[in-house]
């Protein structure tokens, strides 16, 4: 079944309905066939500062290193929040078609 999106962040609404718990700051990329690419993150993000920011980690293996990152401000703005996912997403997009054969 097809994914919305041409590069989908599984999960990534339950981390935000949870209220950013960090044990669901994390899930699977697939495309929008469904094809998985690999992992998201975030990492160095606590909603209870509106100080801090954090940043989006894209990555082949759950706890593997990151080939793609997106930092971003504090995330409980939707603005925040959407211009850094379509940044971030962007980017894996990006890599992904260099990555193709």
């Amino acid at each position: 079944m097809p994914l919305p999106y041409k590069i989908n962040l599984i999960d990534h609404e339950r981390w935000i309905t949870t209220g950013y718990n960090r044990s669901f700051a994390w899930g699977l990329v697939r495309t929008e066939a469904a094809k998985e690419l690999g992992f998201w993150r975030v990492v160095r993000y606590n909603p209870n500062l509106d100080t801090e920011g954090g940043c989006y980690e894209f990555s082949l293996e759950k706890t593997g290193p990151a080939i793609v990152s997106e930092e971003f401000s504090f995330l409980d703005s939707e603005v925040n929040r959407g211009a850094a996912l379509s940044e971030f997403v962007a980017k894996i997009l990006k890599w992904e078609k260099r990555a193709q054969p």
